[in-house]
């Protein structure tokens, strides 16, 4: 049995190019989560250049409209970017499994990241936003600031499965300031907002 079991493991490993008494490698380190992150990446470099353009150019109607609260659309922003890529590279298993310092350092960053952006973005809805997308702008804040934080409750607990799985959760809510824009580019998915164009 045991030359048996011996004959299977070398198989394994052979079958995987490693030698006996390796671990196996994959050949091909590109997954499925990396096909994601780089298709989310162009949406986010479309966004960027689609609607966020304002930044740069004053000339444009959307600076004209934002410019009063400007630097309170700078805390969200930043708050909010801030989330965007360190969320991302939060799914890197190398990343967790050899720098765990790093890991806790960019979790409480991408934390303190959403903290500032989504009261900031309730704050805005009232006060300088869209009154028909202020309830939306509510709901998803909440949403984003308590999954959040209830990814940082199981971290804090070592319930490392359910602080990923709420981890998750965030990622995706904060994954809606990207999506959310692209398909309203979309031209077979018209906005029905009036005077949605001044905030995309």
């Amino acid at each position: 049995m045991e030359n048996r079991d011996q004959e299977i493991s070398f198989s394994t490993n052979r079958s995987f190019g490693a030698a006996p008494g390796q671990i196996p490698r994959a050949k091909n380190r590109l997954s499925a989560k990396h096909a994601l992150f780089f298709v989310l990446g162009l949406m986010t470099l479309f966004v960027l250049y689609h609607n966020e353009q304002f930044f740069i150019d004053h000339r444009s109607n959307t600076w004209k409209f934002f410019s009063p609260v400007f630097g309170k659309l700078m805390v969200h922003a930043l708050g909010g970017a801030t989330a965007l890529v360190l969320g991302a590279v939060q799914f890197s298993t190398r990343l967790r499994q050899h720098h765990p310092a790093v890991h806790r350092w960019c979790g409480r960053c991408y934390i303190a990241g959403v903290l500032l952006a989504a009261p900031m973005a309730v704050y805005l809805s009232f006060t300088h936003g869209i009154r028909t997308m202020s309830t939306e702008t509510v709901v998803q804040s909440l949403l984003w600031a308590l999954t959040s934080l209830m990814a940082l409750r199981a971290a804090r607990r070592r319930n490392f499965e359910v602080h990923r799985q709420w981890v998750m959760r965030s990622y995706a809510v904060t994954l809606i300031f990207v999506v959310n824009r692209v398909i309203l580019d979309l031209p077979f998915a018209p906005t029905t907002d009036v005077g949605a164009e001044r905030l995309t």
